[in-house]
């Protein structure tokens, strides 16, 4: 299958909470600036009336809440078939201040709201920063960075119809002197690629989204640090034709 570019970059400029600079899909591999296309990309692979298994690999949890209900009010009652200039072209006034209903730090709490009859694997690998997932006591799993590379794999084969979203933040950390920087190795990512691109191979993973987060000065250190580590992850995907211009 010949790879898409939905949104061509044109400009290696500020994502933010709206702004979606680029979009690239390879099959069921996808590839942005701002995890808040996510959602749109998940609906283009899952079944209605299917079982998702989901694992989401970030810094954050990307399950704000604290507009639940306004910002469903302003979205259809149902989300699959909408177009991308639709999805991400809703728009809602919170505390006076109009602006995109879908962010990167709320698809994630919106999607569960949607699909949350059709849940059944729901792992969290994040550094525990955001509004705990919205969703019921016992049926999540929060996992470990330490404990991840090691249990992957176990955890996939628990499902059959897997979302994997990971934003790249997740492998970089604060430091004291206010820069942003990597601090996991590269074998910690090639291990985690390696079972990803076997659970894509039999088919188990139906849709992976990987989300750069680049802004300079943010959670990934800056679009030269995030592409970077970007590369890294396609080489062990098997991943040979994403390039940014």
């Amino acid at each position: 299958m010949a790879s898409t570019w939905h949104i061509p970059l044109t400009s290696r400029g500020l994502s933010g909470h709206g702004k979606q600079n680029f979009l690239w899909q390879d099959g069921p591999i996808y590839i942005m600036d701002n995890h808040r296309a996510a959602w749109w990309c998940w609906l283009r692979h899952l079944i209605p009336g299917e079982k998702i298994d989901v694992f989401h690999i970030d810094r954050h949890t990307d399950t704000l809440t604290s507009n639940l209900q306004l910002w469903m009010q302003n979205l259809p009652s149902q989300m699959r078939g909408k177009s991308l200039v639709d999805y991400l072209g809703y728009q809602a006034t919170v505390n006076g201040f109009a602006g995109p209903v879908i962010r990167w730090d709320n698809y994630l709490s919106l999607f569960f709201e949607y699909e949350k009859a059709q849940l059944r694997n729901v792992y969290f690998a994040t550094h525990g920063d955001g509004d705990a997932p919205n969703l019921a006591t016992g049926t999540w799993q929060n996992v470990s960075l330490c404990n991840l590379p090691a249990n992957f794999d176990f955890w996939l084969a628990q499902g059959d119809n897997w979302v994997i979203n990971i934003d790249l933040d997740y492998f970089f950390c604060d430091m004291d002197d206010g820069t942003c920087r990597r601090f996991l190795a590269q074998d910690y990512v090639q291990d985690l690629c390696q079972t990803i691109r076997r659970n894509l191979d039999c088919r188990r993973i139906k849709v992976l989204t990987i989300c750069l987060t680049p802004d300079n000065g943010g959670f990934s250190g800056g679009w030269a640090s995030a592409e970077a580590l970007c590369a890294e992850f396609c080489g062990y995907l098997g991943v040979t034709d994403f390039a940014l211009p």
